[in-house]
């Protein structure tokens, strides 16, 4: 069962505060009596990142409040710790109740049957007994789902999400009302969109966005060059799209050595709407929390430090496309053997089994795509059996490892990428990730291309007949208007290099 049960930070002094605050209430002559009940304005809410181990970090800014919560950092249940300090006076010592989550009004006031489940509750207690500053932590996925059944307490661990960390981009919060043993709509005086986080900002929850681009990157094409491969694309549906990065694999599926150099994303590392992150690179060892130990690989200090030259970007490429090779069949999400839609559904008539979807067709071929291992647990290439169904694998250059990562952040609107420091004559595989704000990525299909030597003038001039004549003196001084003609010629094929970079940069 995932590690969702919330860690209060002080439980104990929680405790102890609550009912210090009780006795003194109740003490004959120890109060006057209270004007008001308490307001969001009598609470400052402050949420702060953690690290690998759950401790805490840094607080978090605006920047990180509008999209450092991505599907990731869900899935790795990265904490956020949240810190309550009662700063008000003269209230009503009622008890208060603390629920984190988005639509916890609606959902309250039709428990079990309404459109959204109940949101988790955090904690309860008087307005006094958070003078303390109370400290909870929580996973990011409470933000978007609530409890599964009647149950809220997310202390309790048999309590379960509604759902995963999937298809949802909102805001959710802190949601407290006073008074009541079972908030209603209407009862909550503070709501998820309404907690005063950061010194001078306006107040607002979290906006988490679980959810990658609706579009991904496809039409590839690849452009040969002298150790140096050009790739172009379109994106029809730019939608919330922040950038791009290219992927480079060898012909035996390593990651491609280059100029370039970016440390992988960290739990620390401010998400500035450049980078992607995806679960095996940003939690190779499992879930966070206590004891965690880093995967293999997993490395990086939380500084970005791009370095290197990236090649020039935004070019369309020569008119020649040079050798490209077939692509292959990608795996996208619903078919047979692929991950399910939204780690639920599949398309037809598959069935999601374990986060992939198979075929409930019992002529399913044994070690075909989405169809049972065979009887000695193996599956077609370039298939591997998990959990006893062939899928597509978890590594090479589709599982998204920032090692293969070769190019820097292109921006939304960039068409293409030069990738340099090939080697000539080498078959080389390439991948386009998109990704929003918030570093969620997609991607399409891949490309695989071989840089090529360019020829020189005199080399094009041999290879079409020697049409340069027998020496550069004579072509200028005997057939001026024949060289004049070879050098329009070369330029309108593509083979005029320098010629035709020098218009390409005019006109860009």
């Amino acid at each position: 069962m995932p590690r969702l049960a919330l860690r209060s930070r002080r439980a104990t002094e929680l405790a102890l505060a609550g009912l210090t605050a009780l006795l003194a209430f109740a003490a004959p002559g120890s109060r006057t009596a209270l004007a008001a009940p308490p307001n969001a304005q009598d609470f400052r809410i402050v949420y702060y990142i953690t690290d690998e181990q759950g401790n805490r970090g840094r607080q978090m800014s605006e920047l990180d409040m509008q999209q450092f919560v991505n599907q990731a950092r869900c899935e790795c249940e990265q904490d956020i710790i949240m810190r309550i300090t009662y700063q008000g006076q003269g209230v009503d010592a009622e008890q208060l109740l603390l629920m984190i989550g988005q639509f916890c009004g609606i959902a309250q006031s039709a428990p079990g049957i309404g459109t959204y489940p109940l949101c988790a509750q955090i904690a309860s207690g008087l307005p006094q007994t958070f003078q303390t500053t109370a400290e909870f932590s929580f996973a990011p996925l409470w933000l978007a789902q609530g409890v599964k059944g009647g149950n809220q307490n997310i202390n309790d661990p048999e309590v379960e999400p509604s759902g995963g960390c999937s298809a949802q981009a909102a805001q959710g919060g802190l949601w407290m009302c006073a008074g009541l043993t079972d908030c209603q709509m209407g009862n909550f005086f503070m709501q998820g969109a309404t907690n005063l986080n950061t010194e001078g900002g306006t107040p607002s929850g979290i906006l988490f966005d679980f959810q990658p681009p609706v579009s991904a990157p496809s039409d590839f094409s690849a452009s040969s060059g002298d150790s140096a491969v050009q790739i172009s694309w379109k994106n029809l549906a730019p939608g919330d799209l922040a950038g791009y990065r290219v992927l480079c694999a060898d012909a035996d599926g390593n990651p491609v050595k280059s100029a370039f150099s970016l440390q992988r994303p960290t739990p620390s590392t401010i998400v500035n709407g450049t980078i992607y992150y995806t679960k095996g690179n940003l939690c190779p060892g499992g879930s966070f929390g206590p004891g965690y130990t880093p995967g293999a690989g997993d490395t990086g200090d939380g500084e970005t430090g791009e370095t290197g030259d990236t090649g020039e970007t935004g070019e369309t490429g020569d008119a020649d496309a040079g050798d490209t090779a077939d692509t292959g069949d990608v795996c996208m999400d619903g078919d047979v053997g692929c991950p399910c839609i939204d780690g639920t559904t599949c398309n037809d008539s598959l069935t999601c089994d374990n986060g992939v979807c198979v075929s409930d067709n019992p002529d399913c071929e044994p070690g075909t795509p989405g169809c049972v291992c065979t009887a000695d647990g193996l599956c077609n290439d370039p298939l591997v059996c998990s959990n006893d169904v062939c899928s597509l694998p978890s590594t090479g250059i589709e599982s998204l490892n920032w090692d293969y990562v070769c190019s820097g952040h292109l921006g939304f609107n960039t068409t293409s990428a030069r990738i340099t420091g090939l080697e000539n004559g080498k078959d080389y595989t390439f991948l386009v990730v998109a990704y929003d704000k918030a570093g969620n990525p997609t991607f399409g299909d891949t490309i695989t291309a071989r840089p090529v030597p360019t020829n020189g003038l005199w080399e094009q001039c041999e290879s079409q007949g020697d049409i340069c004549g027998d020496g550069w003196n004579c072509s200028v001084t005997d057939q001026p208007g024949k060289l004049g003609l070879l050098f329009g010629t070369l330029g309108l094929l593509g083979l005029g290099g320098g010629l035709l970079v020098r218009r390409r940069r005019r006109r860009a």
